[in-house]
Protein backbone atom coordinates (compact mmCIF):
# COMPACT_ATOMS: atom_id res chain seq x y z
CA UNK A 1 0.00 0.00 0.00
CA UNK A 2 1.27 3.64 -0.77
CA UNK A 3 2.42 6.27 1.80
CA UNK A 4 1.52 9.42 0.15
CA UNK A 5 -1.66 11.23 1.21
CA UNK A 6 -2.58 14.13 -1.09
CA UNK A 7 -5.23 17.18 -0.16
CA UNK A 8 -7.21 18.47 -2.98
CA UNK A 9 -8.35 22.22 -1.43
CA UNK A 10 -9.78 23.63 -4.60
CA UNK A 11 -11.99 22.68 -7.56
CA UNK A 12 -10.42 20.16 -10.11
CA UNK A 13 -10.83 17.16 -11.87
CA UNK A 14 -9.00 14.08 -10.91
CA UNK A 15 -8.98 10.97 -13.26
CA UNK A 16 -6.63 7.78 -13.59
CA UNK A 17 -4.44 7.05 -16.67
CA UNK A 18 -1.57 4.54 -16.88
CA UNK A 19 -2.09 3.47 -13.37
CA UNK A 20 -1.43 7.17 -12.61
CA UNK A 21 -3.53 9.63 -10.56
CA UNK A 22 -4.26 12.75 -12.81
CA UNK A 23 -4.91 16.18 -11.26
CA UNK A 24 -6.15 18.87 -13.59
CA UNK A 25 -6.72 22.08 -11.99
CA UNK A 26 -5.73 24.28 -15.70
CA UNK A 27 -2.24 22.33 -15.47
CA UNK A 28 -2.08 18.35 -14.96
CA UNK A 29 -0.52 16.98 -11.94
CA UNK A 30 0.39 12.93 -12.15
CA UNK A 31 0.79 10.62 -8.93
CA UNK A 32 1.51 7.13 -9.80
CA UNK A 33 -1.17 5.05 -7.99
CA UNK A 34 0.80 2.14 -6.01
CA UNK A 35 2.08 5.17 -3.95
CA UNK A 36 -0.71 6.94 -2.57
CA UNK A 37 -2.18 5.79 0.68
CA UNK A 38 -5.16 8.45 0.61
CA UNK A 39 -7.08 11.21 -0.79
CA UNK A 40 -8.40 13.77 0.96
CA UNK A 41 -11.33 15.58 -0.82
CA UNK A 42 -12.05 19.30 0.42
CA UNK A 43 -13.63 21.38 -1.93
CA UNK A 44 -16.85 20.42 -3.39
CA UNK A 45 -15.70 21.38 -7.04
CA UNK A 46 -13.90 18.42 -7.07
CA UNK A 47 -14.70 15.90 -9.83
CA UNK A 48 -14.68 12.39 -10.50
CA UNK A 49 -16.18 9.45 -12.30
CA UNK A 50 -16.45 5.70 -11.38
CA UNK A 51 -12.79 4.24 -13.22
CA UNK A 52 -11.12 6.50 -10.62
CA UNK A 53 -13.05 4.94 -7.71
CA UNK A 54 -12.39 1.21 -8.98
CA UNK A 55 -8.66 1.78 -9.66
CA UNK A 56 -8.76 3.85 -5.99
CA UNK A 57 -10.24 0.36 -4.73
CA UNK A 58 -7.66 -1.87 -6.47
CA UNK A 59 -4.85 -0.37 -4.66
CA UNK A 60 -6.50 0.42 -1.85
CA UNK A 61 -6.06 3.99 -1.72
CA UNK A 62 -8.88 5.80 1.09
CA UNK A 63 -10.43 8.45 -0.34
CA UNK A 64 -11.61 10.78 2.87
CA UNK A 65 -15.08 13.45 1.50
CA UNK A 66 -15.23 16.50 3.22
CA UNK A 67 -18.66 17.95 4.16
CA UNK A 68 -19.78 21.97 3.70
CA UNK A 69 -17.97 22.49 7.35
CA UNK A 70 -14.80 20.97 5.74
CA UNK A 71 -15.11 17.83 8.60
CA UNK A 72 -14.94 14.36 7.23
CA UNK A 73 -18.07 13.35 6.65
CA UNK A 74 -17.07 9.55 4.43
CA UNK A 75 -14.66 7.35 3.18
CA UNK A 76 -14.55 5.34 0.28
CA UNK A 77 -12.65 2.30 1.17
CA UNK A 78 -11.68 -1.18 -1.23
CA UNK A 79 -14.54 -3.82 -0.50
CA UNK A 80 -13.39 -7.07 0.45
CA UNK A 81 -9.81 -7.03 -1.16
CA UNK A 82 -8.15 -9.84 0.72
CA UNK A 83 -8.21 -13.07 -0.85
CA UNK A 84 -9.15 -15.11 2.17
CA UNK A 85 -11.86 -12.19 3.75
CA UNK A 86 -14.27 -15.35 4.50
CA UNK A 87 -11.54 -17.20 6.22
CA UNK A 88 -10.97 -14.51 8.54
CA UNK A 89 -14.30 -13.20 9.19
CA UNK A 90 -15.02 -16.62 10.83
CA UNK A 91 -12.09 -16.06 13.27
CA UNK A 92 -12.88 -12.78 13.96
CA UNK A 93 -16.58 -14.46 14.79
CA UNK A 94 -15.18 -16.78 16.76
CA UNK A 95 -12.93 -14.89 18.81
CA UNK A 96 -12.98 -15.53 22.56
CA UNK A 97 -14.32 -13.10 24.95
CA UNK A 98 -10.93 -13.92 27.24
CA UNK A 99 -9.01 -12.93 23.69
CA UNK A 100 -10.49 -9.40 23.52
CA UNK A 101 -9.84 -8.34 26.91
CA UNK A 102 -6.47 -9.07 26.54
CA UNK A 103 -5.85 -7.77 23.21
CA UNK A 104 -7.74 -4.45 24.91
CA UNK A 105 -6.05 -4.24 28.17
CA UNK A 106 -2.80 -3.87 25.36
CA UNK A 107 -4.81 -1.28 23.26
CA UNK A 108 -5.06 1.20 26.93
CA UNK A 109 -2.05 0.50 28.63
CA UNK A 110 -0.28 1.94 25.72
CA UNK A 111 -2.53 4.05 24.69
CA UNK A 112 -2.11 5.72 28.50
CA UNK A 113 1.94 5.52 28.36
CA UNK A 114 1.88 6.90 24.69
CA UNK A 115 -0.59 10.04 26.51
CA UNK A 116 2.25 10.11 29.18
CA UNK A 117 5.06 10.04 26.86
CA UNK A 118 3.25 13.18 24.78
CA UNK A 119 2.84 15.10 28.48
CA UNK A 120 6.73 14.14 28.93
CA UNK A 121 7.55 16.00 25.65
CA UNK A 122 5.89 19.08 26.22
CA UNK A 123 7.26 19.03 29.76
CA UNK A 124 4.20 18.76 31.85
CA UNK A 125 5.74 17.33 35.11
CA UNK A 126 2.54 15.73 36.53
CA UNK A 127 3.18 13.10 33.34
CA UNK A 128 3.92 10.26 36.05
CA UNK A 129 0.84 10.72 37.32
CA UNK A 130 -1.19 9.60 34.00
CA UNK A 131 1.94 7.21 33.53
CA UNK A 132 0.81 5.29 36.94
CA UNK A 133 -2.30 4.79 35.21
CA UNK A 134 -1.21 2.11 32.57
CA UNK A 135 -0.15 -0.49 35.51
CA UNK A 136 -4.09 -0.29 37.11
CA UNK A 137 -5.66 -1.29 34.02
CA UNK A 138 -6.98 -4.45 33.99
CA UNK A 139 -8.05 -7.14 31.45
CA UNK A 140 -10.81 -5.37 29.55
CA UNK A 141 -9.95 -2.19 31.48
CA UNK A 142 -13.11 -3.22 33.22
CA UNK A 143 -12.22 -0.27 35.88
CA UNK A 144 -12.36 2.59 33.05
CA UNK A 145 -8.44 3.36 33.72
CA UNK A 146 -8.78 4.56 30.29
CA UNK A 147 -11.26 6.86 30.83
CA UNK A 148 -9.21 8.23 34.30
CA UNK A 149 -6.25 8.90 32.74
CA UNK A 150 -7.78 10.98 29.43
CA UNK A 151 -9.90 13.05 32.16
CA UNK A 152 -6.05 14.06 34.02
CA UNK A 153 -4.37 14.08 30.63
CA UNK A 154 -6.84 16.48 28.69
CA UNK A 155 -6.42 18.69 31.55
CA UNK A 156 -2.23 18.83 31.92
CA UNK A 157 -2.24 18.93 28.40
CA UNK A 158 -4.79 21.89 27.38
CA UNK A 159 -5.70 23.59 30.80
CA UNK A 160 -7.80 22.98 33.99
CA UNK A 161 -10.93 23.61 31.79
CA UNK A 162 -10.74 22.33 28.85
CA UNK A 163 -13.09 19.20 28.29
CA UNK A 164 -13.75 17.08 24.73
CA UNK A 165 -17.10 18.30 24.74
CA UNK A 166 -16.53 21.94 24.01
CA UNK A 167 -16.80 23.43 20.64
CA UNK A 168 -13.70 24.96 20.16
CA UNK A 169 -10.66 24.96 17.58
CA UNK A 170 -8.47 23.04 19.92
CA UNK A 171 -11.00 19.94 19.47
CA UNK A 172 -11.75 20.80 15.43
CA UNK A 173 -8.11 20.15 15.13
CA UNK A 174 -8.03 16.82 17.04
CA UNK A 175 -11.43 15.73 15.79
CA UNK A 176 -9.72 16.55 12.37
CA UNK A 177 -7.06 14.42 12.80
CA UNK A 178 -8.77 11.31 14.63
CA UNK A 179 -11.20 11.68 11.26
CA UNK A 180 -7.69 10.83 9.22
CA UNK A 181 -6.03 8.43 10.91
CA UNK A 182 -9.38 6.38 11.52
CA UNK A 183 -10.42 6.72 7.75
CA UNK A 184 -6.34 5.14 7.37
CA UNK A 185 -6.86 2.37 9.80
CA UNK A 186 -10.14 1.63 8.24
CA UNK A 187 -8.83 1.06 4.68
CA UNK A 188 -5.76 -1.06 6.12
CA UNK A 189 -8.22 -3.58 8.14
CA UNK A 190 -10.31 -3.90 4.73
CA UNK A 191 -6.69 -4.44 2.81
CA UNK A 192 -6.19 -7.33 5.42
CA UNK A 193 -9.56 -8.58 4.99
CA UNK A 194 -11.23 -7.64 8.43
CA UNK A 195 -14.76 -6.86 8.96
CA UNK A 196 -14.13 -3.52 10.14
CA UNK A 197 -17.66 -3.43 12.10
CA UNK A 198 -16.76 -6.36 14.30
CA UNK A 199 -14.58 -4.46 17.25
CA UNK A 200 -12.64 -6.24 20.43
CA UNK A 201 -14.08 -3.42 22.36
CA UNK A 202 -16.16 -1.14 20.17
CA UNK A 203 -19.72 -2.87 19.32
CA UNK A 204 -21.78 -0.05 18.52
CA UNK A 205 -24.32 -1.88 16.41
CA UNK A 206 -24.92 1.57 14.13
CA UNK A 207 -20.88 2.34 13.59
CA UNK A 208 -19.37 0.50 10.90
CA UNK A 209 -15.80 0.49 11.89
CA UNK A 210 -15.90 -0.67 15.17
CA UNK A 211 -12.80 -2.29 15.04
CA UNK A 212 -10.87 1.00 13.57
CA UNK A 213 -12.15 2.62 16.97
CA UNK A 214 -10.07 -0.06 18.59
CA UNK A 215 -7.27 0.14 16.69
CA UNK A 216 -6.71 3.55 16.45
CA UNK A 217 -6.52 4.32 20.83
CA UNK A 218 -2.67 4.43 20.82
CA UNK A 219 -2.02 6.30 17.81
CA UNK A 220 -4.26 9.13 19.16
CA UNK A 221 -1.83 10.75 21.10
CA UNK A 222 0.46 11.95 17.95
CA UNK A 223 -2.84 13.91 16.95
CA UNK A 224 -2.54 15.66 20.32
CA UNK A 225 1.06 16.17 20.11
CA UNK A 226 0.94 17.77 17.03
CA UNK A 227 -2.12 19.98 18.47
CA UNK A 228 0.04 20.85 21.16
CA UNK A 229 2.66 21.51 19.94
CA UNK A 230 2.16 23.44 16.61
CA UNK A 231 -1.45 24.56 16.16
CA UNK A 232 -3.01 25.24 20.04
CA UNK A 233 -2.94 29.30 19.62
CA UNK A 234 -4.49 28.56 15.97
CA UNK A 235 -7.73 31.52 15.67
CA UNK A 236 -9.70 28.62 13.62
CA UNK A 237 -8.95 24.74 11.28
CA UNK A 238 -7.59 26.28 8.33
CA UNK A 239 -6.28 24.29 5.45
CA UNK A 240 -2.46 24.80 5.86
CA UNK A 241 -3.44 22.93 9.66
CA UNK A 242 -5.45 20.44 7.98
CA UNK A 243 -2.70 19.94 5.25
CA UNK A 244 -0.42 19.50 8.34
CA UNK A 245 -2.78 16.61 10.17
CA UNK A 246 -3.01 14.84 7.44
CA UNK A 247 0.15 14.86 7.27
CA UNK A 248 0.67 13.11 10.77
CA UNK A 249 0.53 9.71 8.41
CA UNK A 250 3.91 10.56 7.94
CA UNK A 251 5.48 10.94 11.21
CA UNK A 252 7.42 8.82 13.04
CA UNK A 253 6.67 6.15 15.64
CA UNK A 254 8.44 3.66 17.05
CA UNK A 255 7.82 -0.30 16.90
CA UNK A 256 9.98 -2.78 18.39
CA UNK A 257 12.53 -0.22 18.74
CA UNK A 258 12.39 0.62 15.04
CA UNK A 259 11.30 3.80 13.09
CA UNK A 260 8.20 3.38 11.12
CA UNK A 261 5.63 5.98 9.55
CA UNK A 262 2.22 5.92 11.42
CA UNK A 263 1.07 4.37 7.87
CA UNK A 264 3.01 1.49 7.97
CA UNK A 265 2.94 1.24 12.14
CA UNK A 266 -0.62 0.87 11.40
CA UNK A 267 0.11 -1.97 8.50
CA UNK A 268 1.81 -3.79 10.86
CA UNK A 269 -0.26 -3.14 13.80
CA UNK A 270 -3.22 -4.67 11.77
CA UNK A 271 -0.82 -7.42 9.92
CA UNK A 272 -0.31 -8.37 14.34
CA UNK A 273 -3.79 -8.51 14.35
CA UNK A 274 -4.63 -11.00 11.91
CA UNK A 275 -1.19 -13.38 13.30
CA UNK A 276 -3.31 -13.04 16.75
CA UNK A 277 -6.30 -15.01 14.66
CA UNK A 278 -3.88 -17.18 12.63
CA UNK A 279 -2.35 -18.42 15.97
CA UNK A 280 1.11 -16.82 15.11
CA UNK A 281 1.12 -14.76 17.86
CA UNK A 282 -0.43 -13.15 20.93
CA UNK A 283 1.07 -9.38 21.35
CA UNK A 284 -0.09 -6.43 19.15
CA UNK A 285 2.64 -4.63 17.45
CA UNK A 286 1.74 -1.09 19.25
CA UNK A 287 3.17 2.04 18.39
CA UNK A 288 5.32 3.90 21.11
CA UNK A 289 5.04 7.94 20.37
CA UNK A 290 7.99 10.12 19.86
CA UNK A 291 8.80 13.97 19.30
CA UNK A 292 7.03 14.74 15.99
CA UNK A 293 9.24 13.72 12.84
CA UNK A 294 8.79 13.41 9.41
CA UNK A 295 10.03 9.76 8.14
CA UNK A 296 12.79 10.35 5.84
CA UNK A 297 12.17 8.04 2.86
CA UNK A 298 15.55 6.27 1.79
Amino acid sequence: MGYRVIFLTKGCKISVKNEQLMIDNGDTAKIPLEDIGCIVADSPQISLNIYLLTKLAEYAVALIIDDKSHTPSGVCLPFAKHSRHLMLLKKQIDMTEPTKKRLWKQIIQKKIGNQAIVLQICNIEQWKEVDSKKAMVKSGDTTNMEGTAAARYFKLLFGKDFTRSQENTINAMLNYGYAILRSCIARTLVAYGFEPSLGVHHRNTLNSFNLADDMIEPFRPVVDLFVKVYAEEAEELDTKIKIKLADLLNMDVLINGKFFNCQRAIDLQIQSLSGILNGNNTELALPTIIELERHRYE
